[in-house]
Protein backbone atom coordinates (compact mmCIF):
# COMPACT_ATOMS: atom_id res chain seq x y z
CA UNK A 1 0.00 0.00 0.00
CA UNK A 2 1.39 3.26 -0.97
CA UNK A 3 1.24 6.71 1.24
CA UNK A 4 -1.57 8.17 -0.75
CA UNK A 5 -3.44 4.90 -0.16
CA UNK A 6 -2.57 4.80 3.12
CA UNK A 7 -3.76 8.33 3.76
CA UNK A 8 -7.38 7.42 1.86
CA UNK A 9 -8.19 5.03 4.24
CA UNK A 10 -7.05 6.98 7.42
CA UNK A 11 -4.68 4.45 8.56
CA UNK A 12 -2.46 5.71 11.27
CA UNK A 13 -4.19 8.97 11.58
CA UNK A 14 -6.29 8.92 15.05
CA UNK A 15 -9.21 10.78 13.40
CA UNK A 16 -7.10 12.80 11.39
CA UNK A 17 -6.56 13.99 7.95
CA UNK A 18 -4.10 15.93 5.81
CA UNK A 19 -6.51 17.76 3.63
CA UNK A 20 -4.88 19.68 0.32
CA UNK A 21 -6.93 22.63 -0.37
CA UNK A 22 -6.57 24.13 -4.45
CA UNK A 23 -7.48 27.72 -5.42
CA UNK A 24 -8.50 29.27 -8.32
CA UNK A 25 -5.62 32.34 -8.55
CA UNK A 26 -8.37 35.10 -7.73
CA UNK A 27 -8.51 36.77 -4.75
CA UNK A 28 -12.23 36.43 -3.66
CA UNK A 29 -12.47 32.60 -4.28
CA UNK A 30 -8.82 31.89 -2.82
CA UNK A 31 -10.66 34.02 0.73
CA UNK A 32 -13.49 32.19 0.31
CA UNK A 33 -11.82 28.92 1.58
CA UNK A 34 -10.96 30.89 4.75
CA UNK A 35 -13.93 29.30 6.74
CA UNK A 36 -13.21 25.71 5.77
CA UNK A 37 -9.67 25.91 6.60
CA UNK A 38 -9.59 27.77 9.94
CA UNK A 39 -12.23 25.24 11.19
CA UNK A 40 -10.15 21.90 9.86
CA UNK A 41 -7.15 23.48 11.37
CA UNK A 42 -8.65 24.45 14.80
CA UNK A 43 -9.93 20.59 14.87
CA UNK A 44 -6.57 19.54 14.20
CA UNK A 45 -6.58 18.49 11.17
CA UNK A 46 -3.56 18.84 8.94
CA UNK A 47 -3.63 21.57 6.04
CA UNK A 48 -1.97 21.97 3.54
CA UNK A 49 -2.79 25.05 0.62
CA UNK A 50 -2.09 25.48 -2.90
CA UNK A 51 -2.29 28.94 -4.21
CA UNK A 52 -1.31 31.99 -5.56
CA UNK A 53 2.48 33.31 -3.80
CA UNK A 54 0.48 36.49 -2.58
CA UNK A 55 -2.15 34.72 -0.07
CA UNK A 56 1.30 32.56 1.33
CA UNK A 57 1.49 35.07 4.60
CA UNK A 58 -2.74 34.56 5.07
CA UNK A 59 -2.34 31.25 4.62
CA UNK A 60 0.12 30.55 7.37
CA UNK A 61 -2.23 32.81 9.34
CA UNK A 62 -4.60 30.20 9.41
CA UNK A 63 -2.48 27.72 10.18
CA UNK A 64 -1.94 26.00 6.92
CA UNK A 65 1.03 24.93 5.14
CA UNK A 66 1.08 27.29 1.52
CA UNK A 67 2.49 25.72 -2.03
CA UNK A 68 3.08 27.53 -5.21
CA UNK A 69 1.81 26.63 -8.04
CA UNK A 70 4.84 25.74 -11.11
CA UNK A 71 3.91 28.81 -12.95
CA UNK A 72 2.06 31.62 -12.42
CA UNK A 73 -1.89 31.63 -13.78
CA UNK A 74 -2.94 34.10 -16.96
CA UNK A 75 -2.86 37.70 -15.77
CA UNK A 76 -5.40 40.09 -16.69
CA UNK A 77 -8.53 37.84 -17.03
CA UNK A 78 -11.46 39.86 -17.87
CA UNK A 79 -15.35 39.55 -17.29
CA UNK A 80 -17.22 42.01 -18.72
CA UNK A 81 -19.41 39.91 -21.02
CA UNK A 82 -20.09 36.55 -22.29
CA UNK A 83 -16.91 36.92 -24.92
CA UNK A 84 -14.60 37.42 -21.84
CA UNK A 85 -16.02 34.90 -19.68
CA UNK A 86 -16.10 32.35 -22.29
CA UNK A 87 -12.17 33.24 -22.93
CA UNK A 88 -11.51 32.99 -19.27
CA UNK A 89 -12.54 29.37 -18.72
CA UNK A 90 -10.79 28.51 -21.82
CA UNK A 91 -7.25 30.20 -20.58
CA UNK A 92 -7.49 30.98 -16.77
CA UNK A 93 -9.34 28.63 -15.97
CA UNK A 94 -9.96 25.20 -17.86
CA UNK A 95 -7.05 26.32 -20.00
CA UNK A 96 -5.04 25.54 -16.38
CA UNK A 97 -6.60 22.29 -15.83
CA UNK A 98 -3.74 20.03 -17.04
CA UNK A 99 -1.19 21.97 -15.25
CA UNK A 100 -2.63 21.79 -11.31
CA UNK A 101 -3.54 18.20 -12.13
CA UNK A 102 0.10 17.54 -12.55
CA UNK A 103 1.19 20.22 -9.61
CA UNK A 104 -1.61 18.62 -7.29
CA UNK A 105 -0.71 14.86 -8.43
CA UNK A 106 2.69 15.23 -7.09
CA UNK A 107 1.54 16.80 -3.79
CA UNK A 108 -0.92 14.14 -3.04
CA UNK A 109 1.40 11.41 -3.82
CA UNK A 110 4.46 13.40 -1.63
CA UNK A 111 2.46 14.33 1.23
CA UNK A 112 -0.24 11.45 1.72
CA UNK A 113 -3.24 13.31 1.12
CA UNK A 114 -6.71 12.00 2.59
CA UNK A 115 -8.93 14.27 0.98
CA UNK A 116 -8.78 17.73 -1.62
CA UNK A 117 -11.13 20.81 -0.92
CA UNK A 118 -11.43 23.11 -4.15
CA UNK A 119 -13.64 25.66 -5.20
CA UNK A 120 -15.46 25.90 -8.37
CA UNK A 121 -13.44 27.18 -10.93
CA UNK A 122 -9.61 25.47 -9.88
CA UNK A 123 -10.04 23.24 -12.67
CA UNK A 124 -7.86 20.15 -12.75
CA UNK A 125 -7.90 19.67 -8.97
CA UNK A 126 -10.62 17.15 -9.37
CA UNK A 127 -8.78 15.46 -11.76
CA UNK A 128 -5.80 15.19 -9.74
CA UNK A 129 -7.84 13.78 -6.50
CA UNK A 130 -9.15 11.50 -9.51
CA UNK A 131 -6.54 9.82 -10.86
CA UNK A 132 -5.18 9.21 -7.22
CA UNK A 133 -7.70 7.59 -6.15
CA UNK A 134 -8.24 9.94 -3.18
CA UNK A 135 -11.97 11.74 -1.73
CA UNK A 136 -12.33 15.29 -3.13
CA UNK A 137 -14.46 18.09 -2.15
CA UNK A 138 -15.91 21.56 -3.93
CA UNK A 139 -17.41 24.41 -2.25
CA UNK A 140 -19.47 27.11 -4.20
CA UNK A 141 -19.15 30.61 -3.96
CA UNK A 142 -21.83 31.51 -6.84
CA UNK A 143 -25.08 30.39 -7.95
CA UNK A 144 -25.73 26.84 -8.66
CA UNK A 145 -24.31 25.28 -11.81
CA UNK A 146 -26.70 22.52 -11.49
CA UNK A 147 -28.90 22.25 -14.85
CA UNK A 148 -33.00 21.62 -14.73
CA UNK A 149 -35.52 21.64 -16.92
CA UNK A 150 -37.57 24.83 -15.41
CA UNK A 151 -33.86 26.60 -14.23
CA UNK A 152 -32.61 28.94 -16.07
CA UNK A 153 -29.05 27.98 -17.48
CA UNK A 154 -25.86 29.66 -15.99
CA UNK A 155 -24.76 33.04 -17.71
CA UNK A 156 -28.12 33.57 -19.29
CA UNK A 157 -29.36 36.40 -16.06
CA UNK A 158 -33.12 34.66 -16.95
CA UNK A 159 -35.73 35.29 -14.01
CA UNK A 160 -37.01 32.01 -12.91
CA UNK A 161 -40.15 31.26 -14.18
CA UNK A 162 -42.20 27.93 -15.02
CA UNK A 163 -44.11 26.09 -17.33
CA UNK A 164 -44.82 26.41 -21.17
CA UNK A 165 -43.31 28.38 -22.95
CA UNK A 166 -40.56 29.20 -20.82
CA UNK A 167 -39.26 25.61 -20.31
CA UNK A 168 -38.71 25.94 -24.11
CA UNK A 169 -36.78 28.78 -23.32
CA UNK A 170 -34.62 26.85 -20.70
CA UNK A 171 -34.05 24.04 -23.57
CA UNK A 172 -32.59 26.10 -26.08
CA UNK A 173 -30.60 28.74 -23.95
CA UNK A 174 -28.97 25.89 -22.55
CA UNK A 175 -28.01 24.42 -25.95
CA UNK A 176 -27.00 27.78 -26.53
CA UNK A 177 -24.36 27.72 -23.63
CA UNK A 178 -22.89 24.39 -24.65
CA UNK A 179 -22.07 26.25 -27.89
CA UNK A 180 -20.49 28.92 -25.65
CA UNK A 181 -18.32 26.65 -24.18
CA UNK A 182 -17.86 24.35 -26.74
CA UNK A 183 -13.98 24.97 -26.62
CA UNK A 184 -13.41 24.96 -22.93
CA UNK A 185 -15.36 21.64 -23.11
CA UNK A 186 -12.82 20.22 -25.79
CA UNK A 187 -9.99 21.72 -24.18
CA UNK A 188 -11.30 20.39 -21.13
CA UNK A 189 -11.51 16.63 -22.40
CA UNK A 190 -8.02 16.86 -23.97
CA UNK A 191 -6.78 17.68 -20.75
CA UNK A 192 -8.74 14.69 -18.81
CA UNK A 193 -6.51 12.68 -21.81
CA UNK A 194 -3.49 13.80 -20.69
CA UNK A 195 -3.63 13.49 -17.05
CA UNK A 196 -4.96 9.55 -18.43
CA UNK A 197 -8.44 10.16 -17.61
CA UNK A 198 -11.84 9.27 -19.42
CA UNK A 199 -13.71 11.66 -21.09
CA UNK A 200 -15.73 13.75 -18.75
CA UNK A 201 -19.51 13.58 -18.58
CA UNK A 202 -22.52 16.41 -18.39
CA UNK A 203 -21.93 20.05 -18.52
CA UNK A 204 -18.18 21.42 -18.38
CA UNK A 205 -19.59 23.72 -15.52
CA UNK A 206 -20.13 21.85 -13.68
CA UNK A 207 -16.96 19.47 -13.91
CA UNK A 208 -14.85 20.55 -11.26
CA UNK A 209 -18.35 20.14 -9.04
CA UNK A 210 -17.47 17.08 -7.03
CA UNK A 211 -19.58 14.19 -7.21
CA UNK A 212 -18.84 13.29 -3.87
CA UNK A 213 -19.48 16.17 -1.77
CA UNK A 214 -20.34 20.22 -2.50
CA UNK A 215 -20.94 22.59 0.14
CA UNK A 216 -22.85 25.23 -1.54
CA UNK A 217 -22.40 29.01 0.47
CA UNK A 218 -26.14 29.48 1.13
CA UNK A 219 -28.91 28.47 1.98
CA UNK A 220 -32.14 26.77 -0.36
CA UNK A 221 -33.99 30.07 0.12
CA UNK A 222 -31.84 32.01 -2.22
CA UNK A 223 -31.76 29.56 -4.51
CA UNK A 224 -34.61 28.20 -7.29
CA UNK A 225 -36.44 25.48 -6.64
CA UNK A 226 -34.23 22.17 -7.39
CA UNK A 227 -35.99 19.07 -7.81
CA UNK A 228 -33.09 16.89 -8.85
CA UNK A 229 -31.01 18.23 -6.45
CA UNK A 230 -28.01 15.72 -6.43
CA UNK A 231 -28.28 13.82 -2.70
CA UNK A 232 -24.35 15.12 -2.11
CA UNK A 233 -24.74 18.56 -2.23
CA UNK A 234 -24.99 20.43 1.37
CA UNK A 235 -25.94 24.17 2.18
CA UNK A 236 -24.08 25.71 4.11
CA UNK A 237 -24.78 28.70 4.41
CA UNK A 238 -22.37 31.97 3.59
CA UNK A 239 -19.06 31.67 4.02
CA UNK A 240 -17.71 33.78 6.60
CA UNK A 241 -14.05 34.63 5.58
CA UNK A 242 -11.92 34.75 8.24
CA UNK A 243 -10.04 37.80 8.36
CA UNK A 244 -10.59 40.83 11.29
CA UNK A 245 -7.46 42.72 10.24
CA UNK A 246 -9.44 46.15 9.91
CA UNK A 247 -8.99 48.82 11.84
CA UNK A 248 -11.99 51.19 11.46
CA UNK A 249 -11.00 55.14 10.76
CA UNK A 250 -12.68 58.04 13.50
CA UNK A 251 -15.02 58.84 11.49
CA UNK A 252 -16.85 55.66 11.70
CA UNK A 253 -16.51 54.89 14.73
CA UNK A 254 -17.82 58.69 15.80
CA UNK A 255 -20.82 58.41 13.33
CA UNK A 256 -23.87 59.80 13.87
CA UNK A 257 -26.96 57.82 15.24
CA UNK A 258 -28.61 57.19 11.83
CA UNK A 259 -29.00 54.54 9.17
CA UNK A 260 -26.41 52.52 7.25
CA UNK A 261 -25.70 51.86 3.76
CA UNK A 262 -23.00 49.96 2.98
CA UNK A 263 -21.58 50.24 -1.24
CA UNK A 264 -18.47 47.79 -2.72
CA UNK A 265 -18.04 46.85 -6.02
CA UNK A 266 -15.67 43.54 -4.94
CA UNK A 267 -12.31 42.87 -5.37
CA UNK A 268 -11.90 42.92 -9.26
CA UNK A 269 -13.78 46.06 -10.36
CA UNK A 270 -12.05 49.38 -10.13
CA UNK A 271 -13.85 52.06 -12.08
CA UNK A 272 -15.20 54.07 -9.28
CA UNK A 273 -17.98 55.47 -11.85
CA UNK A 274 -19.50 52.57 -11.96
CA UNK A 275 -21.43 52.12 -8.65
CA UNK A 276 -18.88 53.89 -5.63
CA UNK A 277 -19.59 57.56 -7.28
CA UNK A 278 -23.55 57.37 -8.13
CA UNK A 279 -24.26 55.87 -4.53
CA UNK A 280 -21.95 58.71 -2.63
CA UNK A 281 -23.84 61.47 -4.88
CA UNK A 282 -27.28 60.04 -4.93
CA UNK A 283 -27.04 59.84 -1.07
CA UNK A 284 -25.13 62.57 -0.61
CA UNK A 285 -28.51 64.53 1.07
CA UNK A 286 -30.14 61.32 2.91
CA UNK A 287 -30.15 61.38 6.34
CA UNK A 288 -27.86 58.19 6.02
CA UNK A 289 -24.12 57.39 6.79
CA UNK A 290 -22.47 55.84 3.77
CA UNK A 291 -19.37 53.52 4.02
CA UNK A 292 -17.73 52.89 0.71
CA UNK A 293 -15.09 50.37 0.45
CA UNK A 294 -12.62 52.03 -2.75
CA UNK A 295 -10.79 48.73 -3.03
CA UNK A 296 -7.60 49.46 -5.43
CA UNK A 297 -9.13 53.00 -6.49
CA UNK A 298 -7.94 55.59 -4.74
CA UNK A 299 -9.70 58.15 -2.42
CA UNK A 300 -8.32 60.79 -4.77
CA UNK A 301 -9.82 59.01 -7.56
CA UNK A 302 -13.74 58.43 -5.77
CA UNK A 303 -13.30 62.55 -4.58
CA UNK A 304 -12.68 63.26 -8.12
CA UNK A 305 -16.18 61.07 -9.62
CA UNK A 306 -17.72 62.92 -7.47
CA UNK A 307 -17.09 66.83 -8.17
CA UNK A 308 -14.18 67.17 -6.55
CA UNK A 309 -15.02 65.74 -2.69
CA UNK A 310 -16.76 63.21 -0.78
CA UNK A 311 -19.93 64.19 0.52
CA UNK A 312 -20.07 64.89 4.13
CA UNK A 313 -22.28 61.88 4.92
CA UNK A 314 -19.51 59.24 3.27
CA UNK A 315 -16.63 57.47 5.22
CA UNK A 316 -14.30 56.04 2.76
CA UNK A 317 -12.08 52.77 3.13
CA UNK A 318 -10.00 51.07 0.82
CA UNK A 319 -11.15 47.81 2.73
CA UNK A 320 -13.32 46.59 5.26
CA UNK A 321 -14.42 42.72 6.48
CA UNK A 322 -18.07 42.40 4.81
CA UNK A 323 -18.99 40.35 8.19
CA UNK A 324 -18.28 43.38 10.58
CA UNK A 325 -19.58 46.21 9.11
CA UNK A 326 -22.98 44.69 7.63
CA UNK A 327 -24.12 43.76 11.03
CA UNK A 328 -24.00 47.24 11.74
CA UNK A 329 -25.76 48.08 8.22
CA UNK A 330 -29.09 48.79 6.93
CA UNK A 331 -28.83 48.52 3.15
CA UNK A 332 -26.22 46.86 1.21
CA UNK A 333 -25.23 48.90 -2.06
CA UNK A 334 -23.28 45.94 -4.26
CA UNK A 335 -22.64 45.19 -7.95
CA UNK A 336 -23.84 41.78 -6.59
CA UNK A 337 -20.47 39.45 -6.08
CA UNK A 338 -21.89 35.90 -4.35
CA UNK A 339 -19.94 36.30 -0.98
CA UNK A 340 -21.37 40.06 -0.74
CA UNK A 341 -25.00 39.31 -1.28
CA UNK A 342 -25.10 36.39 0.57
CA UNK A 343 -23.18 37.64 3.74
CA UNK A 344 -25.79 40.36 3.58
CA UNK A 345 -28.14 38.04 3.78
CA UNK A 346 -27.14 36.44 6.54
CA UNK A 347 -26.72 39.75 8.97
CA UNK A 348 -30.83 40.26 7.44
CA UNK A 349 -29.63 43.22 5.20
CA UNK A 350 -31.91 43.82 2.02
CA UNK A 351 -29.87 44.85 -1.13
CA UNK A 352 -29.67 47.36 -3.36
CA UNK A 353 -28.19 45.08 -7.14
CA UNK A 354 -26.56 46.73 -9.94
CA UNK A 355 -23.96 44.38 -12.09
CA UNK A 356 -24.24 42.72 -14.95
CA UNK A 357 -20.69 41.26 -15.38
CA UNK A 358 -19.10 37.77 -14.34
CA UNK A 359 -22.03 35.94 -13.09
CA UNK A 360 -23.22 39.26 -11.50
CA UNK A 361 -26.69 38.94 -13.78
CA UNK A 362 -27.30 35.26 -12.56
CA UNK A 363 -26.86 36.75 -8.78
CA UNK A 364 -29.50 39.54 -9.58
CA UNK A 365 -31.79 36.92 -10.46
CA UNK A 366 -31.95 35.18 -7.45
CA UNK A 367 -32.12 38.65 -5.37
CA UNK A 368 -35.30 39.29 -7.92
CA UNK A 369 -36.74 35.69 -6.79
CA UNK A 370 -36.14 36.17 -3.75
CA UNK A 371 -37.20 39.20 -3.09
CA UNK A 372 -34.19 40.19 -0.84
CA UNK A 373 -33.65 43.53 -2.73
CA UNK A 374 -34.26 45.86 -5.21
CA UNK A 375 -32.10 44.82 -8.67
CA UNK A 376 -31.04 48.13 -10.69
CA UNK A 377 -30.05 45.50 -14.05
CA UNK A 378 -27.37 47.76 -14.24
CA UNK A 379 -23.41 48.26 -14.25
CA UNK A 380 -23.63 52.03 -14.32
CA UNK A 381 -26.76 53.30 -12.54
CA UNK A 382 -27.84 56.87 -11.88
CA UNK A 383 -27.65 58.82 -8.95
CA UNK A 384 -31.49 58.83 -9.17
CA UNK A 385 -31.61 55.32 -9.69
CA UNK A 386 -29.31 54.48 -6.20
CA UNK A 387 -31.46 56.92 -4.03
CA UNK A 388 -34.61 55.71 -5.29
CA UNK A 389 -33.85 52.21 -4.54
CA UNK A 390 -32.30 52.83 -0.81
CA UNK A 391 -35.36 54.95 0.01
CA UNK A 392 -37.46 52.28 -0.92
CA UNK A 393 -35.73 48.99 0.97
CA UNK A 394 -34.94 51.35 4.22
CA UNK A 395 -37.24 51.02 6.73
CA UNK A 396 -39.96 48.15 6.74
CA UNK A 397 -40.31 46.80 3.40
CA UNK A 398 -40.97 44.11 1.94
CA UNK A 399 -37.25 43.41 0.65
CA UNK A 400 -36.32 43.69 4.23
CA UNK A 401 -38.38 41.29 5.36
CA UNK A 402 -37.57 38.42 2.94
CA UNK A 403 -33.84 39.48 3.87
CA UNK A 404 -34.54 38.60 7.56
CA UNK A 405 -36.22 35.39 6.34
CA UNK A 406 -33.11 34.15 4.51
CA UNK A 407 -31.25 35.13 8.17
CA UNK A 408 -33.47 32.84 9.68
CA UNK A 409 -32.57 30.06 7.42
CA UNK A 410 -29.13 30.84 7.88
CA UNK A 411 -28.78 30.72 11.75
CA UNK A 412 -28.87 27.04 11.13
CA UNK A 413 -25.72 27.13 9.49
CA UNK A 414 -22.16 27.46 10.30
CA UNK A 415 -19.99 27.13 7.32
CA UNK A 416 -16.79 26.41 8.78
CA UNK A 417 -17.87 23.80 11.29
CA UNK A 418 -20.35 21.96 8.95
CA UNK A 419 -18.02 21.97 6.19
CA UNK A 420 -14.93 21.01 8.06
CA UNK A 421 -17.06 18.40 9.67
CA UNK A 422 -17.95 16.73 6.05
CA UNK A 423 -14.66 17.18 4.91
CA UNK A 424 -12.58 15.24 7.76
CA UNK A 425 -14.97 12.68 7.25
CA UNK A 426 -15.24 11.95 3.91
CA UNK A 427 -11.19 11.80 4.21
CA UNK A 428 -11.49 9.37 6.78
CA UNK A 429 -14.98 7.17 5.55
CA UNK A 430 -15.07 8.05 1.67
CA UNK A 431 -18.80 8.14 2.52
CA UNK A 432 -20.91 11.48 4.00
CA UNK A 433 -23.48 11.25 6.48
CA UNK A 434 -27.20 10.69 5.55
CA UNK A 435 -29.63 14.05 5.25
Amino acid sequence: MDAAQAAGTGEGMDGQVTVLVASVEIPAHTLNATPFVARLVENGHRVLWYCDPAFHARARRHGAQPISPSRPAPSAVRFDGLADIRSAFETAFVGEAARRCGDLRAVIEAEGVDVLLTDSLAFGAGMAAEACGIPWVSFGDGPLHYAERDTPPFGSGLPYVTGWPWDLRNLVVTGATRLVFARAARRLSRARQGCGLPPGRGSVLTANLSPMLHLQGATSGFEYPRRHLPAHVRWVGALRPVDGSWSPPAAWRDRPERPVVLVSQGTIRDDVTELLAPTLVGLADLDVTVLATSGSASVEALARACGGSVPDNAVVVPFAPYDAVLAEADVFVTNGGYTGVTLALAHGVPLVHAGVTEEKADIGARVRYSGTGVVLRTTRPTPADVRGAVTRVLGDSPERAAAHRIAEQMRAHDAGRDGAALIAHLGLTRTIPAL
